[in-house]
């Protein structure tokens, strides 16, 4: 007969749940001088269960920081609308005067449109992780705004080219130097593809992309300025270079006697206020005789910001001619002629005199309009003032 067990279903339900034995405490170790002793804090969670971080109080002044993001991007977008009008013409005439228009001045202005927002943008990226975060918003700020002001020479629907955005003297150079910088950021972007290409297979290019980019990038953006000043038109600022020596026009045969170039207009009038009224950046002069003539021919061309200017200064001059000498005011863009003609003994002008006295005034200013506007024509001889021979 089979012993009877406990384990029947009533005795099961009342039986206690066994529990595991408890472990020995371990005693406190003595606390050690000069050892650092372990805090509840320092001691990590279990795995599994992350540690709640402590919820960060919201500053009740967050709302001005979203309301000056939104005001700030309301006024750079009007700022940008107003920039092309305000700053642009600002920007190429202030380039005119600072370099006196020369060729090689417009250009760079031109270029540095272009090449001031690529290298802050290099800069930007190099610094990002280098600087403090002053210099990163500073450069940040100086970036948007010279782009945004690149952005301001990009002809719109109203105006189909970079004629109609860029205009007055040096207009020309300064869009050839704005177009080869752009070609320079072109030629850019295609060596760090081909950087990129090639550093695939070449170690070394690929460890070194980014210092190879910035080389590359800043070597062919720089190599367009001389190659933009050599390749573009002269701006018409040297007297030397407009007038030759022995200026030959309807078969008369003219002699440079006296050439001048100088920043200003002080000294071309007696009265230095008549040409100061608008601002003057410089005046060309020179001097021709005649050979078969006693006739003698001089010209000031000073030269303003805008043609608006000049008109205004030309229209303001007091008549200056007298029974020796024949004065005749006009405009060229913003180039106001002034030109004087005279006997060489310094005799009287007749009116039978009067025609071809002019006559070789009248040419040296062909040369000089010819020159500036890119096509060199010879004044008609059989006009009201006409050669010393077709009075006889």
């Amino acid at each position: 007969m089979l012993p009877v067990t406990d384990q029947g279903p009533i005795e099961y339900v009342g039986r206690k749940k066994l529990r595991p034995p408890k472990q020995p405490k371990v005693p406190k170790r003595p606390r050690v001088p000069g050892r650092p002793t372990v805090q509840p804090s320092d001691v990590r969670p279990a795995a599994g269960k992350a540690a709640k971080a402590p919820a960060k109080k919201t500053s009740r002044w967050a709302w001005l920081y979203v309301v000056a993001v939104i005001v700030g991007l309301m006024a750079a977008f009007v700022g940008y609308v107003f920039l092309g009008t305000i700053l642009r013409p600002m920007y190429v005439s202030g380039a005119c005067e600072l370099s006196a228009c020369s060729t090689g001045g417009m250009v760079i202005a031109g270029w540095l449109v272009i090449a001031v927002p690529a290298a802050l943008i290099g800069a930007t990226a190099i610094v990002q992780k280098l600087a403090g975060r002053t210099t990163r918003r500073v450069l940040l700020g100086l970036t948007i705004a010279s782009v945004l002001m690149a952005l301001s020479f990009v002809p719109g629907r109203r105006r189909r080219g970079l004629s109609d955005l860029v205009k007055g003297p040096g207009a020309d150079q300064f869009i050839d130097g704005f177009l080869w910088a752009l070609g320079g950021i072109g030629a850019t972007l295609v060596a760090m593809v081909l950087l990129a290409v090639i550093g695939r297979k070449a170690a070394v290019i690929g460890r070194n992309y980014t210092v190879s980019s910035l080389v590359a990038g800043a070597v062919l953006v720089v190599t367009a300025v001389p190659v933009a000043v050599s390749a573009t038109g002269s701006t018409g600022t040297n007297p030397e270079e407009i007038f030759p020596a022995v200026l030959q026009m309807n078969d008369d045969v003219l002699t440079r006697t006296a050439t001048a170039n100088q920043r200003g207009c002080d000294g071309v009038l007696a009265d230095d206020a008549l040409l100061n009224v608008e601002n003057c950046v410089m005046a060309l002069h020179v001097a021709y005789r005649t050979d078969d003539s006693d006739a003698v021919a001089s010209l000031w061309a000073v030269l303003y910001t805008t043609s608006d200017a000049a008109d205004a200064v030309r229209q303001a001059l007091p008549s200056a001619s007298t029974d020796a000498l024949a004065t005749i005011y006009s405009t060229n863009k913003s180039w106001l002629l002034l030109g004087t003609a005279a006997h060489a003994d310094g005799g009287i002008i007749t009116k039978a005199d009067r025609p071809w006295v002019l006559w070789p005034l009248r040419q040296v200013a062909y040369r000089f309009i010819g020159f500036q506007n890119g096509l060199l024509l010879d004044p008609d001889p059989g006009d009201e003032i006409h050669p010393r021979v077709a009075s006889r």
